[in-house]
C-alpha cells in the first residue's frame, strides 16, 4: 500500500485524465468493502461470549467473576502484541499481516470448539486475540493509504462498523445456535467465517498502482520512534483504553444482567443489547462524516464520551421497559468515538506510513481497556454494592476517557 498522492485522489495514483482516477476510486471502495468483511471476523469471534454467557457458565461450571475472564483473556494477547503487531505490519505489509490475523482467528475458534474445559477454552481465546490485534492495527493503516485526509473520516467511519456488525451478528444468531446445536456451534461459525473472509480480502486487496518513478522519488520513511515519542498518540491510546473498558464491560455482562436480575429470556436479552450495535451501524459512519465536516476529531469524540458518562450508569437503575431506549442512546453517542479516535491516531502520526505503528499504540490502549473492564465490572458485581456499583463505575471510566481525549492536541 502506498499513501495518497494528492488531496483530490482517493488512492495513491497520480494520473492525468478522469478514467484512471475513477478506476482507482472504485478500487479503493472495493478494498474498503473487502476489508470491512474481513475485519468483522474479529468482533464476531470476540463477542460470541456475551449472548451465550449463561450457557457457558452452566456448561463449564463458572461463577460470574471468572466468567468475565473468557472476554478479558481475549484482550491479554492483544495488549502484549499491540506494538509488535504494528511493527510487523510496517515491516511485512498487509498480506502477511492478514494471513496471521485470519489464521489466528480461524484456528483459535476451531480449537475452542474442540476444547473440553474452561482452561482449554481460555487458552484458545488467547490465540483468537492474536488475530484481532493484527486486524485492528492493519485496517486503519490500509485505509489511510487509500484515502486522503478529507475523505478519511468517512472511510474510517464505514470501516468502524466492523465491531457493531460482528457483535450484532452474534447477538442475533449466537443464542439460537447455542440452543439448537450447543455452544460449540457458535465457535465453528466464527472459525468458518474467519477463513472465508481472509481469502476474500487477499483476493480483492491488491497493492495500489503507482508510477514507475514513484518509489524512486518518494522520501525515506520516517523512523518508527517518532510514533513512540508522540504525546498525542499515547494520549489517544489512553482515551481508547477508558472507552473500551466501559463499553466492553457493559457489553459482556448486560445480557447476563437482564437474564439473571430482570428475568428477561436470554434470546430477548441478547436482542435488547443488540440495539446498541444496530444504532451504531448508522452513528459510527455519521461520526466520521461529521468530523470531516466540523474539521475536528476531538470535538466529536468528546461529545460521545460525555454522553456515555450519563447513559451507561443509569442502565442499572432504570426500569426494564426504559432500557431499550437507553441502549439505543448508547449506540447513538458511543458510535461517535471509534472512527474519530482512529482517524486522530493516524493523523497524529504525521505520515500515513507510520499509521500501522500508531494503530499499535491505540490497540495497546484498546486491549488494556478490554482486559480490565470486564474483570473490574465482574469484581464489583460480587462486591457488597453489587450490580448498581458496577454500573456506576462506567461513568467514572467514561469521564476519565473524556479527560485524556481533551488533552490531545489537534493538528
Amino acid at each position: 500500500m502506498t499513501p495518497p498522492a494528492s488531496s483530490d485522489s482517493v488512492a495513491a495514483l497520480p494520473t492525468s485524465g478522469r478514467g484512471p482516477r475513477v478506476q482507482v476510486a472504485t478500487r479503493a471502495w472495493a478494498v474498503l468493502i473487502a476489508l470491512l468483511l474481513f475485519s468483522v471476523a474479529a468482533p464476531l469471534n470476540q463477542f460470541k461470549v456475551p449472548p451465550i454467557l449463561p450457557v457457558l457458565m452452566q456448561a463449564l461450571s463458572l461463577p460470574v467473576g471468572r466468567a468475565g475472564l473468557i472476554m478479558s483473556v481475549y484482550a491479554l494477547t492483544g495488549l502484549i502484541l499491540a506494538l509488535p503487531a504494528g511493527l510487523i505490519f510496517q515491516r511485512l505489509g498487509y498480506r502477511v499481516t492478514a494471513l496471521l490475523a485470519g489464521g489466528s482467528l480461524a484456528i483459535g475458534a476451531a480449537l475452542g470448539a474442540l476444547s473440553a474445559s474452561a482452561n482449554g477454552l481460555l487458552a484458545t481465546r488467547v490465540i483468537e486475540g492474536v488475530g484481532t490485534s493484527f486486524i485492528a492495527v492493519m485496517a486503519p493503516a490500509v485505509i489511510a493509504a487509500w484515502f486522503t485526509q478529507r475523505r478519511r473520516g468517512a472511510a474510517m467511519g464505514i470501516w468502524a462498523i466492523w465491531v457493531p456488525i460482528g457483535s450484532l451478528t452474534m447477538l442475533a444468531v449466537g443464542p439460537t445456535l447455542a440452543e439448537t446445536a450447543g455452544w460449540r456451534a457458535v465457535w465453528w461459525f466464527g472459525a468458518i467465517y474467519a477463513a472465508i473472509t481472509t481469502v476474500i480480502f487477499l483476493v480483492v486487496a491488491k497493492p495500489a498502482p503507482q508510477r514507475d518513478n514513484e518509489v524512486a522519488t518518494a522520501p525515506a520513511a520516517p523512523p518508527l520512534k517518532l510514533v513512540l515519542r508522540n504525546r498525542n498518540v499515547w494520549l489517544l491510546g489512553v482515551t481508547f483504553a477508558f472507552f473500551n473498558a466501559a463499553v466492553i464491560a457493559q457489553a459482556t455482562f448486560m445480557p447476563t444482567y437482564l437474564n439473571l436480575q430482570r428475568g428477561v429470556p436470554l434470546r430477548q436479552a441478547a436482542l435488547m443489547v443488540a440495539l446498541v450495535n444496530g444504532v451504531s451501524l448508522f452513528s459510527v459512519p455519521m461520526g466520521g462524516v461529521l468530523s470531516d465536516r466540523v474539521g475536528s476529531r476531538r470535538r466529536v469524540y468528546l461529545v460521545g464520551f460525555l454522553a456515555l458518562a450519563a447513559i451507561l450508569p443509569l442502565m442499572g437503575f432504570l426500569p426494564t421497559a426504559a432500557l431499550p431506549f437507553w441502549i439505543a442512546l448508547q449506540g447513538l453517542f458511543g458510535g461517535l468515538v471509534p472512527p474519530n479516535v482512529f482517524s486522530a491516531g493516524v493523523e497524529a502520526a504525521g505520515d500515513t506510513r507510520l499509521g500501522g505503528m500508531a494503530m499499535g499504540v491505540l490497540q495497546a490502549g484498546q486491549n488494556a481497556g478490554m482486559l480490565v473492564g470486564p474483570i473490574l465490572f465482574g469484581g464489583l458485581v460480587e462486591s457488597p454494592g453489587g450490580w448498581h456499583i458496577a454500573f456506576a463505575s462506567l461513568a467514572v471510566l467514561s469521564l476519565l476517557g473524556a479527560l485524556a481525549g481533551w488533552l490531545v492536541s489537534e493538528p
